[in-house]
């Protein structure tokens, strides 16, 4: 398949057709240099035909011919094809992508097309059932023209009178061709995530689930497959990501035959999801995308597409603002003066932004309580908040703050009055982490209760931004005796969104012990990832490197912290830093009255140098360098070709006594441009 996949031409995205080519049977959708055919007959069972680079120029029968094989003896008496949904009734070995029964029964499921809509070159909706087990689906899969980025999803409905269990429903199961032969996944842990993991070659399949309650450090929902010679400028590759904050399934098989399959949905406890009669299951969003111009290609489809359908004009109409966070300077120890002594220091350096983190509501001295208390603690602001708000904002910076309304102390004014609005399995004891449990956001009048306290506080004081934390993982989801993860998730989702609909000016920041909570969903109504909760500037280069393959640097916060990192311990200079945090959404994260004074004046110069270069590294064409071990190289292309910022850094040393010559990537080839070193100054510096 591999000569197939080169041979079948290349079409510029221009030869799209103005309307969808018609067909009883198949369907095409076209996007930037990609495009989708479906198989999808009235009576048949649909499948993935093709995905990848554009082969406008062949028609989708040639495509089809091409897939049809041989019987192999010892198999079955007819080819089994794949199908869009892999339901259980297929009779195919491979992973289960839909799977349910109502009490046992009705289990051997087979969904058979009923109408298809085409109304759009970009996306296409596919009506099925299995009219036997009354049972519809709905699958849809959209590809966006302008970024070529694939949106999967389904919709299952009950229409039988028996509830129906469901036990697996996949966002999609899509195809890879025979050839692809590498393979990444991401794992990682509290403060070093997103760590790119290889993939040895396999028979069978590779899993990975998560049942933490959030996105998760260690099982980030994101896959990438590519031929063997790929690099980050040149190569065929494939990548994947569910855009779901909750439990999670990835998988990929490779079956008897070598074909390959990728499969991501939610995950579901035992019973979860129970559809009575006219009810109906949506599934979260499977996103796709597949390049030719290697990994760093791929992430630029992926960060078209958060720029264009994800994020909206209160992130793009504005600059990012700089970001000052007062945790690893005061952590608990609130004191109005001192944080009014560190604001005038912030904005003095250029920071356009202030953020008052955890401690500064009810008995919250330590992280053992007060959790939960959304009201300002009269002991440490017994003016309340507007004093210290109303002196950012005369020091010219918009004022946010900290909050984590999911959770609660046990030892907290919340907790003592409503001991039955956690999530709890029945007979068994919560689990201990971080002195907190989860509250029950299923039951409207704990959600209820946290938009008051919420809204409370939005609506008395100019605060343009929230910092969102998540701390804990959930490990008994229970309510009223049922599982209930993707309810929870669901109701996160529905009280950001009245948060956001009753002040729409509002930015929100979602953070989960750094970033355990970084995917899609979450970032499609918020406006920044806390990408980790690792200041470590070397640690920091290869977690904002992992994060770049789906996300864009203007959404992935990078702090510059404490001299000496107060999770690793390990001393950096302040020039290294500012390096790393230039690359991301920069902000501050450290004592800046306690700062030597030459460090604060690179620092100064550091924030000019971001602001010079802010509209380059927020909007243009963001590549990853291929690099020996020891190194990490990233740069940013205009999308005119007409600038470049290129960032080196030694992540440890090196056995030669010179480096290598660094070979720009993006540029125009015919084009002469000026080399300038702008970070550090001075550039021969030592340090």
């Amino acid at each position: 398949m591999k000569e197939n996949f080169r041979g079948l031409g290349e079409s510029p995205l221009n030869a799209r057709p103005e309307r969808p080519i018609m067909s009883d049977r198949f369907f095409t959708l076209y996007g930037q240099d990609t495009q989708v055919i479906i198989e999808a007959a009235i009576g048949e069972r649909p499948r993935w035909l093709y995905w990848g680079p554009s082969v406008a120029d062949t028609t989708p029968e040639d495509i089809a011919l091409l897939a049809t094989r041989q019987h192999v003896h010892g198999g079955p008496d007819h080819v089994l094809t794949p199908s869009l949904f892999a339901e259980l009734g297929s009779g195919l070995t491979q992973p289960v992508g839909f799977g349910a029964h109502r009490d046992g029964r009705d289990w051997a499921i087979q969904f058979r097309v009923e109408a298809v809509n085409h109304a759009h070159h970009s996306t296409l909706t596919i009506q099925c059932a299995d009219e036997h087990r009354e049972i519809a689906a709905q699958y849809t899969v959209e590809l966006r023209p302008d970024c070529g980025v694939i949106a999967c999803s389904v919709t299952i409905e009950n229409q039988g009178s028996d509830t129906l269990t469901i036990d697996q429903c996949a966002s999609g199961t899509l195809p890879l061709p025979k050839f692809v032969s590498r393979f990444f996944g991401f794992t990682g842990r509290w403060a070093n995530e997103f760590q790119l993991e290889s993939i040895a070659p396999f028979s069978g399949t590779y899993l990975r689930e998560n049942r933490t309650g959030r996105t998760s450090h260690h099982c980030f929902p994101g896959l990438i497959a590519a031929e063997a010679s790929t690099t980050e400028q040149s190569g065929a590759c494939w990548g994947f990501h569910l855009g779901w904050s909750g439990n999670h399934r990835l998988s990929m098989d490779r079956g008897p035959n070598g074909q390959i399959a990728v499969q991501a949905g939610e995950l579901f406890f035992p019973g979860e999801i129970r559809l009575a009669a006219g009810d109906s299951y949506t599934s979260p969003t499977l996103y796709a995308a597949a390049s030719e111009h290697g990994f760093s290609g791929l992430s630029q489809h992926f960060h078209r597409y958060a720029r264009q359908t994800l994020m909206d004009g209160r992130v793009t109409r504005k600059p990012r603002p700089v970001h000052y966070n007062t945790w690893e300077a005061v952590y608990f120890d609130h004191d109005t003066d001192t944080l009014k002594h560190l604001a005038d220091k912030a904005a003095s350096l250029g920071v356009e932004r202030f953020i008052l983190d955890d401690g500064w509501f009810g008995d919250r001295r330590n992280d053992q309580a007060g959790l939960g208390d959304w009201t300002v603690s009269a002991d440490v602001y017994p003016e309340g908040l507007g004093p210290l708000i109303d002196h950012v904002k005369e020091m010219g910076m918009e004022f946010g703050l900290w909050f984590e309304p999911e959770m609660v102390n046990p030892d907290s004014d919340l907790f003592r009055a409503h001991p039955d609005w956690v999530l709890q399995a029945d007979s068994l004891e919560p689990i201990p982490f971080r002195n907190q449990y989860v509250l029950d956001l299923t039951r409207s009048e704990v959600s209820a209760h946290l938009f008051e306290r919420i809204d409370a506080l939005l609506s008395k004081h100019p605060i343009s931004y929230i910092k969102w934390d998540m701390n804990r993982d959930i490990h008994h989801p229970g309510s009223f005796g049922r599982p209930v993860t993707s309810q929870q998730t669901h109701a996160v989702y529905a009280l950001i969104d009245r948060i956001r609909s009753a002040h729409p000016e509002l930015e929100i920041e979602t953070c989960s012990s750094g970033g355990g909570r970084a995917d899609y969903g979450v970032l499609s109504r918020t406006d920044r990832i806390w990408t980790s909760d690792s200041n470590d500037a070397l640690d920091r280069q290869i977690i904002q490197r992992g994060a770049s393959h789906f996300f864009p640097l203007e959404v992935l916060g990078a702090h510059v912290g404490p001299s000496k990192c107060h999770i690793t311990g390990r001393q950096l200079s302040m020039k290294l830093r500012v390096a790393t945090a230039l690359f991301g959404h920069m902000g501050l994260e450290l004592n800046l009255l306690s700062e030597p004074e030459d460090d604060l004046e690179t620092l100064k110069q550091g924030i000019a140098l971001h602001k010079a270069y802010r509209n380059l590294l927020h909007s243009g064409d963001f590549h990853r360098l291929d690099t020996p071990d020891y190194a990490n190289a990233v740069c940013v292309v205009s999308q005119d070709r007409a600038e470049s910022l290129t960032s080196w850094c030694n992540l440890s040393s090196q056995q030669q006594t010179e480096p290598g010559p660094l070979r720009f990537v993006g540029l125009k080839p015919s084009a002469l441009y000026r080399v300038r070193i702008v970070w550090p100054v001075p550039a021969r510096s030592q340090t």
